[in-house]
């Protein structure tokens, strides 16, 4: 291994936050991450970490060093992406970053297609409902519900994301339909939870076109939405959900809109974003065809599996929001 080689797995180890996480992320024992970033520190003269037996920190020097070594893997993957523009089949590995609803719920059909159209390439998925550092990661793309707030990233609307309150009939047989928010809101319902982000009320218009906030009564609360959705099929709670995640249960009669007639407010758009590269490398593009393919354009696939969905929670036929249009909440990163 050179020199440029090590600069590029102390960058790997940065990213990484340890030297088992590097190790981990690629496949070696960590005892060769280790030399080799020995190595590079007698080679440079410098000490690029502090470690002690718990942690790992960059010395200021490393904290220095980091982002040529960072701007050295980005040059070499713009000479890999301008070769792959020559190529007739894309190749190499798509690592990328989605919200773990959105990945269990829409991404399987999207990668069963990819994977077979573009046989020499490898997915490396991660589920992630924390905003990553796409550059500093080596992220091809991310999903994101949210407002890309980094310049140095390109993002393109990719659907709408409307919500809506769902309940099991079993829910329903034992606590009866709603039919006002007031009773709606004494019935339990589930939370997703996690550092930096509670969604445990519902926002509305009132009668006059003023939002208005309901907070929900919680009963169960986590930071998986599949634990949730889980929750809510078994007939223990009510929730509020993105349509992408209920709309499979609720075409098969699993779970029950509630609440149809309440004007919710929109929530952020679904967006794909990537690195601003000159060249967007093939295996991406193929993707994001796939992708777009799958979702479909102007009312995504999950919505036209809802029957009458396009009438429901102050949505009316034919006045559908852009996504283009759609509010975003900088701070949101939701996968719910």
């Amino acid at each position: 291994m050179d020199k440029a080689a090590r600069l590029l797995l102390f960058a790997d180890v940065v990213d990484a936050g340890s030297f088992t996480a590097a190790a981990d992320h690629r496949n070696v024992n960590r005892s060769v991450i280790s030399k080799q970033i020995g190595q590079l520190e007698e080679e440079l003269s410098v000490r690029l970490f502090n470690r002690s037996t718990r942690s790992v920190s960059l010395t200021g020097i490393g904290q220095s060093i980091y982002p040529h070594a960072l701007r050295m893997r980005e040059a070499l993957e713009a000479v890999e992406e301008v070769a792959q523009v020559s190529q007739k089949e894309p190749r190499g590995t798509l690592k990328l970053s989605v919200p773990s609803n959105f990945g269990h719920h829409v991404l399987p059909q999207v990668l069963r297609e990819y994977l077979q159209l573009y046989p020499k390439v490898r997915v490396d998925l991660r589920l992630e409902d924390n905003i990553v550092d796409l550059i500093g990661g080596g992220y091809d793309l991310a999903i994101r519900i949210s407002q890309p707030r980094d310049s140095t990233l390109i993002a393109r609307p990719l659907a709408r994301n409307r919500t809506l309150l769902v309940a099991a009939p079993t829910f329903i047989e034992r606590h009866g339909t709603p039919s006002t928010l007031t009773e709606l809101l004494a019935m339990p319902a589930v939370i997703y939870s996690r550092e930096g982000l509670t969604q445990d009320h519902i926002e509305y218009f009132n009668d006059h076109g003023v939002v208005e906030k309901a907070t929900l009564t919680s009963r169960y609360r986590a930071n998986d939405p599949e634990l949730l959705l889980g929750a809510v099929l078994d007939g223990l709670c009510f929730a509020l959900m993105p349509a992408f995640s209920v709309g499979e249960d609720i075409a098969a009669g699993r779970l029950v809109p509630l609440l149809p007639q309440l004007k919710l407010t929109a929530r952020p758009a679904i967006h794909m974003v990537y690195p601003h590269r000159q060249f967007l490398a093939q295996k991406t593009r193929g993707f994001i065809t796939c992708l777009q393919k799958v979702v479909g354009s102007d009312t995504p696939v999950w919505e036209r599996k809802i029957t009458g969905f396009e009438n429901m929670y102050g949505f009316v036929e034919g006045q559908a929001p852009s996504v283009f249009d759609l509010p975003i909440s900088p701070g949101d990163h939701s996968p719910l």
